[in-house]
């Protein structure tokens, strides 16, 4: 048990770092500051009094309690998603990682809780609705993940 703890941590916590390094470099190119962990972690602590969605009205940037949680709930998610990996195809996934588990979570089932869950959540509606250019926001949570899930299944390998 011990070690799917240390393997889920492990490659959780890689898989996350690779995909923040991408989505910074890919951020600065395109000019943007980068992910709103702060209103994440403000949205987060908003669940514990019964707000699913991030209060729009608010304009006070977040404090550092808020984007602590944001960056926490981030790697926490990341770390989840590795746990999935043998908790649904078993044990023996740790030492022989296979690339479709890895695609199948780290790109098909974080693309969706993206795209239909924490999108909304923030206010961007399902599927980035609500933003001012959904396709683009569509295509480039597509790329973001499918560079998680790569380096899901890298982690895994590196971890075996």
């Amino acid at each position: 048990m011990l070690h799917l703890i240390l393997f889920s941590i492990t490659v959780g916590i890689t898989a996350t770092l690779v995909f923040d390094l991408w989505k910074y470099a890919t951020d600065r190119l395109r000019g943007r500051s980068g992910s709103p962990w702060g209103l994440i972690g403000r949205w987060v602590l908003g669940l514990g009094q019964g707000r699913w969605r991030l209060d729009q009205s608010r304009r006070d940037p977040p404090g550092r309690a808020e984007t602590a949680t944001g960056w926490i709930f981030h790697y926490a998610v990341g770390i989840a998603y590795a746990a999935m990996l043998p908790l649904f195809w078993g044990a023996g996934y740790v030492a022989a990682p296979g690339l479709w588990p890895a695609v199948i979570v780290g790109f098909g089932l974080t693309t969706l809780a993206g795209l239909c869950l924490l999108t909304p959540a923030m206010g961007g509606g399902m599927l980035a609705r609500n933003t001012p250019n959904q396709a683009q926001r569509i295509i480039e949570t597509l790329q973001n993940h499918a560079i998680f899930a790569l380096a899901l299944y890298m982690g895994a390998r590196a971890f075996a």
